[in-house]
């Protein structure tokens, strides 16, 4: 696998990402201070460290103009549908919990990453997986982002996101070949219902 593969020369970039609003996958004080909220073992700190994947399912719904439910909530629902493990969130576990809220689509190992490259330029931004901060250190995986398109910048290809992380509030791109070096190959790609029918 190559996923960090440069593009095929001549292949149209965005002029920018795809506009999408960022969700925290951590939970405010008022949600952890809120006397009728029943958390999860381990608590609000802990499963907010955890809670990227869900993050990432709230801003697909918000910008496909579908209700986006509040995190505790989403956070049971996930976790009564069996879609968290220790390791972190399944990836086909995200699609059944988003079929529950009008998306629907899969989860998949892709070879080479333009086929996401090619979703972002029709207007749909996908799951990724990927490393924190994105190291070039050769670690994948353990974090989940939203890609949002490729674009340049100064003579450069740049990658676009969104990330629920803390780190994510002040980034939103970094260059396209450190984005695709701690990819793990893997994403999750949905649309609404409605889209997939017609």
């Amino acid at each position: 696998m190559t996923p960090h593969r440069p593009r095929t020369p001549g292949t149209p970039l965005l002029r920018e990402p795809l506009a999408v609003r960022r969700f925290g996958q951590h939970f405010t004080p008022e949600e952890i201070a809120d006397p009728d909220a029943v958390w999860p073992s381990d608590g609000p700190h802990e499963w907010g460290e955890r809670c990227c994947g869900l993050a990432c399912l709230r801003m697909l719904l918000d910008f496909h103009g579908l209700a986006v439910p509040d995190r505790l909530p989403l956070l049971h629902h996930g976790l009564a549908l069996g879609a968290h493990t220790p390791k972190g969130w399944l990836h086909a576990g995200l699609v059944r919990l988003a079929a529950e809220y009008g998306l629907q689509g899969h989860a998949s190992p892709f070879t080479d990453p333009e086929p996401l490259r090619e979703l972002a330029e029709a207007g749909t931004p996908s799951i990724v997986s990927c490393s924190f901060r994105f190291p070039e250190d050769g670690r994948k995986g353990g974090h989940l982002v939203l890609f949002t398109g490729e674009f340049e910048r100064d003579g450069e290809v740049y990658a676009g996101f969104a990330d629920p992380s803390r780190w994510g509030a002040d980034h939103a791109s970094v260059p396209a070949a450190r984005f695709w070096s701690s990819w793990t190959g893997r994403a999750v790609v949905l649309t609404p219902v409605r889209a997939c029918a017609a």
